[in-house]
C-alpha cells in the first residue's frame, strides 16, 4: 500500500462542482438527450463508442461505470506557481504509478488520477464523468470542474479519462487502482462537430498519464 501524504493542512475550501453545458443543455435551452445503456451497448459494437476493456458489467441504464486506474499525479508544497511558467507547473507536481497497490488519499489532498479503460468519442456526442454515489459518500470528490470529455477526444488512438480526485472526508481514505470510481455519460448533439478534439490538435490529446495543467499554452487575452 503506498501512502503519499502531500503534507497540507485539511482544505478550508468547498469546492461547487461546475453544471456541465449549463445543466446539460442546448443553447436553445433544449435537454441534450443521454444515451441509454442499451444504446451505448450498441454504439461500442458498432465501434462508434471506444472502451477498452470493455466490460459489458459495467453498462447501467444510462452509463457506463469507468474503473481507477494505477498512476496519479501528485501536488508538492513549495514555490509560488506561475500558470503561464511551464517549468514552476513541472515542478510542482510528481507522477506516481502504484501498481495495482491501494493509494492512500489524506484529508484535503488533492491528486491526478487515470481511468483503467481508455475511451474514444466520436464527433457526434459529447461524454460526461459524474461521480459515483457510492464514492462520494466516503466524502470523496472524482472531479472538481473538469467533467467535460470532448467530441472527437480519442479518436486517434483511445485514451484514459483524467479524474481530479480529492479527499473531503477527515480521515485518510485508501483507492484501489480496479475500483468502480466514476461513470461516463453520453450526450447526443444537435449537429456532429466538424473537427474534433483530436483533430484539433487539444493539449492533452493523446495523453495516457494524468498530466499536469498545460494552461500556459493558452493565450492571455489583451
Amino acid at each position: 500500500m503506498l501512502d503519499q501524504h502531500r503534507g497540507g493542512t485539511l482544505l478550508g475550501v468547498i469546492f461547487f462542482t461546475a453544471t456541465l453545458f449549463g445543466g446539460g443543455e442546448h443553447s436553445s435551452g433544449v435537454p441534450m438527450p443521454v444515451l441509454s445503456g442499451e444504446q451505448i451497448r450498441e454504439y461500442v459494437k458498432l465501434g462508434k463508442i471506444v472502451v477498452v476493456p470493455f466490460d459489458e458489467k459495467l453498462i447501467g441504464p444510462s452509463q457506463i461505470d469507468l474503473r481507477l486506474g494505477s498512476k496519479f499525479r501528485i501536488f508538492k508544497s513549495g514555490e509560488l506557481i506561475d500558470p503561464f511558467d511551464s517549468k514552476s507547473i513541472k515542478r510542482n507536481t510528481k507522477l506516481l504509478d502504484t501498481k495495482g497497490k491501494p493509494f492512500v488519499l489524506h484529508p484535503g489532498q488533492l491528486v491526478l488520477g487515470v481511468t483503467k479503460e481508455r475511451t474514444a468519442v466520436p464527433n457526434d456526442l459529447v461524454a460526461s464523468i459524474e461521480g459515483r454515489s457510492s464514492i462520494a459518500r466516503m466524502g470523496v470528490f472524482i472531479h472538481i470542474s473538469a467533467g467535460h470529455v470532448n467530441p472527437g477526444s480519442g479518436k486517434k488512438s483511445p485514451i484514459p479519462v483524467t479524474l481530479e480526485i480529492l479527499n473531503m472526508n477527515p480521515a485518510p481514505i485508501k483507492l484501489y487502482p480496479g475500483m468502480r470510481i466514476c461513470q461516463l455519460l453520453f450526450h447526443t448533439m444537435d449537429r456532429a462537430a466538424r473537427k474534433g478534439y483530436d483533430e484539433m490538435k487539444g493539449k492533452y490529446s493523446g495523453k495516457v498519464d494524468p498530466s499536469e495543467s498545460m494552461v500556459f499554452r493558452d493565450r492571455l487575452v489583451p
